[in-house]
């Protein structure tokens, strides 16, 4: 039996959508477009977010996740439909269509200028995407033109090669990540030295409080028996822990993307050790940071 359903990546459009926002913003940065070896953390319902990034020219896709969801069936027919989507050179998916997606971009055309007739002519060829399938169907299929691994769970730091991986990515999940500088120093030792994340980041309640930032409020007492056995819930840290983090473990932030909520519970509604916390903490709901890796001195 497979786990409750994460949310999102069962839908090839939700897919679509998401990847090509990570890719155009990259683009805006001065970061490459054109990641060869791409890792997500924490994919969810699928691997289609990762399968869009194949599409788009990536030879090798890596996911890590905690708990096992996506299942091969589901991932053919999103690879499908994302195929279908690129080959239409379809609009980017906006709010009208999932309001809940951020970051928002200035405009939701099809990045022509990055996915080129040449490049997607190149990428959506008959024996391409049968060897994508292939690679899905059967894990085990490691090699230079393609290669697809599904790794649930992660904790092993050793699981792939050091500094392999141009580009890694999540869509709301590092908020759920209880070891947030473990994790950050394995994405920088993964990275190759002119490697670069690019992350989303919700650091709204998730529907477990009324209020956006309810779950702020909560006593650790009573957050503990919210969290019960689940593998995992919220980190409740705020933006300032990420970005110290990420400067701590060896990144430079090259681009931050925040959306500001001024409304919910006021400061002193909240657990008292997070009343200290400075304005921005309190008032950033979401935000996009790409970041590359820098030199250790």
């Amino acid at each position: 039996m497979m786990p409750n359903r994460t949310g999102g990546t069962s839908s090839a459009r939700y897919c679509y959508s998401v990847w090509l926002r990570h890719l155009v913003l990259a683009q805006k940065a001065n970061l490459s477009t054109c990641p060869r070896v791409v890792a997500e953390f924490g994919p969810g319902d699928s691997l289609g977010i990762g399968l869009a990034a194949l599409l788009s020219g990536a030879q090798k896709y890596y996911a890590f996740d905690v708990v096992e969801y996506a299942d091969t069936a589901v991932n053919l027919d999103i690879l499908d439909e994302l195929a279908a989507l690129f080959a239409k050179k379809e609009p980017i998916p906006g709010q009208q269509e999932f309001p809940l997606i951020q970051p928002y971009l200035q405009s939701y055309e099809f990045p022509q200028d990055i996915l080129t007739d040449e490049r997607l002519e190149q990428n959506l060829a008959v024996d391409r995407i049968q060897t994508i399938r292939e690679s899905l169907a059967d894990s085990s299929l490691h090699g230079d033109d393609m290669e697809i691994r599904y790794i649930v769970p992660w904790h092993d730091d050793n699981i792939i090669e050091g500094e392999s991986v141009d580009m890694i990515f999540s869509q709301a999940v590092l908020e759920h990540v209880d070891d947030l500088a473990h994790t950050y120093e394995t994405f920088y030792r993964w990275l190759k030295a002119d490697g670069f994340m690019s992350h989303q980041i919700d650091f709204g309640c998730h529907h477990l409080a009324e209020h956006w930032n309810g779950h702020w409020a909560y006593s650790d007492l009573s957050w503990k028996l919210v969290k019960g056995r689940r593998t995992y819930l919220l980190n409740r840290e705020p933006y300032s822990t990420h970005k110290r983090l990420l400067e701590q473990s060896g990144f430079e932030i090259v681009c931050e993307l925040k959306t500001v909520d001024n409304t919910g519970l006021a400061r002193e509604q909240l657990n008292p050790r997070f009343r200290q916390w400075s304005e921005e903490d309190l008032t950033t709901r979401t935000v996009h940071i790409l970041a590359r890796k820098a030199t250790r001195y």
